[in-house]
C-alpha cells in the first residue's frame, strides 16, 4: 500500500489572533498570580478594575442618592457642602459631589478617626503611629510616629497639634500646614498626665491640659505656650502662662474658639481662658454625656444624671453655650441620648435609632427615623439636605420631602470614577493618586488600643463621661512622666 504523506496543518490569519489572544492571556494570568502571591499586587492593579457605582435614588421620596459602603467596614465622612471626604481603614477618597471623584490615597489605619477644621481634614490612627492631613486638592503631609497616637485637633490654617505616648512618657508635638515640626515637647514628670491639646488660629501658641495625680485629689491644669521661638525667647521652655489649677477636677478636652478664648471641660465645669486669665465659666449639675466643639462661636453640651448634691437639669437636655460662656438655648429631649454632632446652621441628636435636627435656637428642624444602625448623619449643603451613614449604605436625604421609605435599589446604575479592587493587599502603603499631591506614606497601624477622655469621633463631638482618677494612676500610666509647670525640657529638632 502507498504511503501517505501527511497534510500539512495550515493556520488562517483568525486562527493566529486567537492563539495569540490566548497566549496573552495565560501570561498575564501567570504575572498574577506570581505578583499577588509573592508580591505587593501592582500588577494584579492592571488587570482587575471594577466601578464604583452611586444609584439615582428616589427624589420624589426624598432620597436623593445612594452609596454602597463595604460591609462590616468602618466608614467615616467629613462634608463640605456638596463635596465630602470618604475615609475607611485602607485610605480616603474626596468627591466634589456624588459620582464625581476628585482624589484617592491609599494606606492602612487600624482606627482611621477623622477631624475637620475649616477647609482642612485630619485622619489619625488613634494607638497607631500615622497621621494625614489634607485639603481639597488631596494630601499636604504625612506624619509618622515612634509612640502611640493618644489625641490630635488642627486649627482652620491646617496645623496640626498631637499627644504621642511612648515607652519613656508623652510628647506634644506641633507641625505647621506643610508637615513641618514646629515644636517638640517632652512630658517628663511624674504623675502629671497630658490629656489634650490644641493651636491657636493664630497660628501662635498651643494649650495643652494635663490632670495631676500626684496629691491626694487630681488637679485639672492648662498650659499655655508659644509655637515661634521669636516669640517665647524670654520664656523658660516657651510656657508663658498657666490657667488656675481645678482642685479635685479633671479637664478632659480642650479647644480655642473663633474670638481665641480656649474653652475648656471638666467633670464639674466649663471654663473660658484668655491665656492665665479665666474669662468665663459655666457651672455642671449634670454629668456631660456629650461635647462638640466643632461649631466655633458655640460649645453644645448633652447633659445625663445629675451630679451628687447638685439639682440637675433633666436628662437628655442640650445645652448651647455662647462665645462669653452663657446659655443661649436648650432643648429636652426626654430621653437617654446616644449621638451629638454639631454644625454651621444646628446640630444633629440620636436617640436610639431617631435622629432630631435642631437649630440653634432650640427648635426642632426635622426627625429621621432610622430602620437599621446609623454611625453618621451629617448636614450638607443645607441643614435639610444630610448624609445619613448606615453599615453598608450611605444615603443624601432631603428631610423636607423625606417620605421614611427608601426606594428599591434600581438595576440600573450611573458609573463613576474607576477605581482598582483587589482581594490582595493594596499598593505599598501611603502610595497616594490626587490631582495636585503625590506624597509617600508611613508605615501601617498597629493593633488597636484605648484612645484618652475626650478623644474625638467624626462628627467633631466628644464621649466625655466622668473620668475616674484611677485611670490615670494605672500601672500603665505610673510608668511614664510628665513636665511639672516650671521643669524645662528640650525642643525636639524641627524636621521637615
Amino acid at each position: 500500500m502507498e504511503e501517505q504523506t501527511p497534510k500539512k496543518f495550515h493556520f488562517t490569519k483568525q486562527m493566529k489572533i486567537g492563539l495569540a489572544v490566548v497566549l496573552v492571556l495565560c501570561i498575564g494570568c501567570g504575572l498574577v498570580y506570581l505578583d499577588t502571591a509573592y508580591g505587593s499586587g501592582k500588577i494584579r492593579s492592571l488587570f482587575v478594575k471594577s466601578s464604583v457605582t452611586q444609584n439615582k435614588g428616589n427624589p420624589s421620596a426624598g432620597v436623593l442618592a445612594e452609596i454602597p459602603l463595604d460591609a462590616g467596614s468602618s466608614t467615616s465622612f467629613a462634608v463640605f457642602d456638596q463635596a465630602f471626604l470618604l475615609c475607611t481603614k485602607d485610605g480616603a477618597k474626596y468627591y466634589n459631589s456624588v459620582g464625581d471623584q476628585k482624589w484617592n490615597d491609599t494606606f492602612t489605619m487600624t482606627t482611621p478617626t477623622v477631624i475637620q477644621e475649616g477647609s482642612f481634614m485630619a485622619v489619625g490612627d488613634l494607638g497607631g503611629k500615622n497621621v494625614r492631613v489634607y485639603d481639597e486638592s488631596g494630601l499636604l503631609y504625612n506624619v509618622q510616629l515612634e509612640g502611640n497616637l493618644s489625641q490630635f485637633a488642627l486649627n482652620q490654617n491646617g496645623y496640626l497639634s498631637l499627644l504621642e505616648k511612648k515607652d519613656s512618657g508623652y510628647e506634644v508635638k506641633i507641625y505647621n500646614s506643610k508637615g513641618t515640626l514646629l515644636k517638640g515637647r517632652v512630658e517628663e514628670t511624674a504623675g502629671v498626665y497630658p490629656i489634650s491639646t490644641d493651636v491657636s488660629d493664630d497660628n501662635k501658641s498651643f494649650a495643652v491640659s494635663y490632670v495631676d495625680t500626684t496629691d491626694v485629689y487630681p488637679i485639672g491644669r492648662v498650659l499655655f505656650f508659644y509655637v515661634n521661638p521669636e516669640d517665647s525667647e524670654n520664656y523658660t521652655d516657651s510656657l508663658y502662662a498657666s490657667a488656675a489649677d481645678k482642685a479635685d477636677e479633671i479637664i478632659g478636652t480642650i479647644s480655642y474658639r473663633s474670638n481665641g478664648v480656649l474653652a475648656a471641660v471638666s467633670d464639674k465645669g466649663v471654663y473660658g481662658f484668655r491665656d492665665s486669665e479665666e474669662v468665663w465659666s459655666y457651672h455642671l449639675t449634670n454629668v456631660v454625656d456629650y461635647v462638640s466643639f466643632q461649631q466655633k462661636d458655640r460649645v453644645v453640651l448633652t447633659l445625663g444624671d445629675a451630679l451628687p448634691g447638685e439639682e440637675g437639669k433633666e436628662e437628655g437636655t442640650i445645652c448651647w453655650l455662647g462665645a462669653n460662656g452663657a446659655e443661649e438655648a436648650s432643648y429636652v429631649s426626654g430621653k437617654d441620648i446616644t449621638y451629638l454632632s454639631a454644625w454651621k446652621d444646628g446640630i444633629v441628636v440620636g436617640t436610639d435609632h431617631t435622629y432630631i435636627g435642631i437649630r440653634h435656637t432650640g427648635r426642632e428642624a426635622w426627625t429621621y427615623q432610622a430602620t437599621q444602625d446609623v454611625t453618621d448623619v451629617i448636614p450638607m449643603e443645607s441643614f435639610s439636605r444630610v448624609l445619613v451613614v448606615g453599615q453598608d449604605m450611605a444615603r443624601i436625604l432631603d428631610m423636607d420631602k423625606y417620605t421614611g421609605e427608601l426606594p428599591d435599589v434600581p438595576e440600573d446604575a450611573v458609573e463613576t470614577t474607576p477605581e482598582v479592587q483587589t482581594d490582595e493587599p493594596l499598593p505599598t502603603d501611603g502610595e497616594t493618586n490626587t490631582d495636585a499631591t503625590q506624597q509617600d506614606a508611613g508605615a501601617e497601624g498597629q493593633e488597636k488600643t484605648s484612645g484618652t477622655e475626650g478623644e474625638t469621633d467624626a462628627s467633631g463631638a466628644q464621649k466625655t463621661e466622668t473620668p475616674k482618677t484611677e485611670a490615670a494612676t494605672d500601672t500603665e500610666k505610673t510608668e511614664t512622666t510628665q513636665p511639672a509647670e516650671n521643669t524645662e525640657s528640650g525642643d525636639v529638632p524641627a524636621e521637615s
